[in-house]
């Protein structure tokens, strides 16, 4: 896309598909599948200022920048997806712009624990990643307290038990 379709796409409305919910950037989709995406149950994605959703995956070139449509073309027809929700929407809109800067730096879909590490990646630890280090350390969506250590595992199931759950909605 070129910097005018950024723009014109940003000035538009967009709902979540059969809800009358707008996507807001920050806005993470949780799918609650095994998935073609992930090896894992579930999978997450986060939605950048431009409305796109920002994901790792075990595919080639595998972070992603996908419209809606392309999106929910990666899971099964009648899968459940969940808008998860920051409280905060400028930290929120801090984590988006995060995933869209980095979301092509990531070289390999391995699962490590180092959460500083950018170019081995997966779904749910990029997500950690965007609100982390595009807040600068404020949200932390493993935990409350300060974090001691940059090393852990990140679940999809961690990351959904963490934000307000705002709608679900059937992959159609």
């Amino acid at each position: 896309m070129n910097e005018k379709n950024d723009i014109e796409e940003a000035a538009m409305t967009h709902y979540y598909p059969g809800t009358s919910i707008r996507m807001q950037p920050g806005d993470v989709l949780y799918s609650h599948k095994y998935a073609l995406s992930s090896i894992l149950v579930g999978h997450t994605g986060i939605v950048g200022t431009n409305f796109r959703i920002y994901h790792v995956n075990r595919w080639k070139r595998f972070g992603h920048s996908d419209s809606m449509p392309l999106y929910l073309s990666r899971h099964k027809k009648g899968e459940k997806i969940t808008v998860l929700r920051h409280s905060n929407e400028r930290e929120a809109k801090q984590a988006a712009q995060w995933a869209m800067q980095h979301y092509d730096q990531i070289r390999r879909y391995v699962y490590v624990p180092d959460l500083r590490k950018l170019e081995d990646n997966y779904c749910s630890k990029f997500t950690w990643q965007s609100f982390y280090f595009g807040t600068n350390g404020s949200v932390d969506l493993l935990q409350s307290k300060k974090r001691k250590s940059l090393t852990a595992f990140v679940l999809p199931g961690s990351i959904y038990r963490r934000l307000k759950k705002v709608v679900r909605f059937d992959n159609n």
